[in-house]
């Protein structure tokens, strides 16, 4: 990931771990007076602070962001700062001593609740472990019968408690509490932290830009659903390969999170765009709730797919490799490139799912005829990609991936072991 994006993603992490936190531990150890090994213990407990509002900041998902660095990259950065905090939390907690209960009693529960929030994230909210370990990912799917989406979504918000802990245990330590600059940038950071969450969550989310409205949601076959939606208002208009966060306001029954989809369609002048769904959740499993004419919020665009594809060379082979749904962005950028450099569509499907794209096939096909397509019942085998990959495809061809994750590690590991280098390696995991 950071031979792909390195300036961008090398900016982010100085800001984040040492530009944010540097004005707090500045004014802490300026001011305070006490010894070397205490002032460092201390510091890890404001550093850790500053990353958790970091983390605040982050989950609202700012598309300047997105387009900079990726909103996959964006989710690393915000598990892996989420790890690191509660470490120094960690090293502030076993090594601070204080006599008075109330400041012991909210460090302490902070510090639990942290750890509770990491795991329960690693387990249900990410791929770090349950995309690579098969039996993890079977557990997985077994507990999400109680644990649903929503429900682990409420449960991460526990972040906020922690954080209004971790704000009443600075407060009421005395000599703490009188470093006048330290509280101000202290309580600055977590009003602006705070302050941009709940603008976005209840003032931006609701702007006219974000809506559109269903015109169309139909089964294409028993796992797979197609939705159209039209898009209304001053629109932030998508490009090939990218992705809304969806949710349904207005229909009941169905959760109000939004829930990520890419797009299957180029950009039109009827501002339409369509979603190929594959029902595997229980929010998917209930999208037959919502009618023709139900509001729809969208967030975003997202996607990095058009911006790193435009970079490359010109006549690059793009091999586009797609598992089930996951192609349907790739059908996007089949169709955005085809006349400019040299397209081959790569897709594995289900028994029984073989048809659900025929009419974008079609299309795209009498559009780009010279489109190369192959599609083949469960994954590809090496011998059989060996076979159908032309040499000069292998050795610098743009390779892009997407699928569930741990079939998109795997398929990587199996262009990489082809001869494929890694950074001409793209891909979107279809995680959560």
């Amino acid at each position: 990931m950071l031979k792909r994006y390195p300036v961008a993603l090398y900016a982010v992490w100085l800001v984040i771990l040492i530009v944010i936190p540097l004005p707090l531990i500045w004014s802490l150890d300026v001011q305070l007076l006490d010894t070397s090994r205490n002032l460092l213990i201390y510091d890890a407990g404001a550093v850790a602070y500053t990353w958790w509002l970091t983390i605040v900041a982050l989950s609202v998902r700012p598309r300047w962001l997105d387009r900079l660095i990726g909103l996959p990259a964006m989710y690393f950065v915000h598990g892996l700062v989420g790890v690191l905090a509660l470490i120094l939390a960690t090293v502030h907690v076993q090594l601070a001593f204080t006599m008075h209960d109330i400041i012991r009693i909210t460090g302490r529960w902070a510090w639990y609740l942290a750890i509770f929030g990491i795991l329960y994230a690693m387990f249900f909210m990410s791929g770090w472990i349950v995309d690579r370990l098969v039996p993890v990912q079977r557990l997985k799917n077994k507990l999400q019968f109680f644990f649903k989406h929503q429900l682990s979504v409420w449960i991460h918000r526990l972040n906020f408690v922690m954080i209004g802990l971790i704000w009443l245990h600075v407060h009421v330590i005395p000599r703490v509490n009188a470093l006048h600059p330290f509280i101000l940038i202290f309580d600055l950071y977590t009003v602006v932290a705070l302050g941009l969450y709940a603008w976005y969550k209840f003032v931006a989310s609701a702007s006219e830009s974000r809506k559109g409205k269903l015109i169309a949601n139909q089964m294409i076959n028993a796992r797979v659903r197609q939705l159209t939606v039209e898009l209304t208002g001053a629109v932030n208009m998508f490009r090939p390969g990218d992705f809304y966060f969806l949710s349904f306001p207005a229909v009941r029954g169905l959760s109000k999170e939004a829930h990520p989809f890419s797009v299957t369609t180029v950009p039109n002048k009827a501002h339409t765009v369509v979603f190929t769904i594959q029902t595997s959740g229980d929010f998917t499993e209930n999208l037959g709730l919502a009618s023709p004419g139900d509001p729809v919020r969208l967030e975003g665009p997202f996607g990095r797919f058009d911006k790193i594809l435009s970079h490359d060379a010109p006549q690059q082979p793009l091999i586009l490799y797609g598992m089930g749904t996951g192609l349907a962005p790739l059908l996007s950028l089949a169709d955005a490139y085809a006349s400019v450099r040299p397209v081959h569509l790569l897709w594995t499907v289900r028994p029984g799912d073989a048809q659900i794209f025929d009419q974008q096939f079609e299309t795209l096909l009498a559009r780009h005829p010279q489109i190369k397509l192959n599609w083949h019942v469960h994954r590809f085998e090496p011998k059989d990609l060996q076979r159908l990959l032309s040499k000069k495809e292998i050795q610098s061809g743009r390779f892009v991936v997407v699928g569930n994750a741990s079939g998109v590690l795997q398929i990587e590991k199996t262009f990489v072991a082809l001869g494929v280098g890694r950074s001409r390696l793209t891909d979107e995991r279809l995680t959560m």
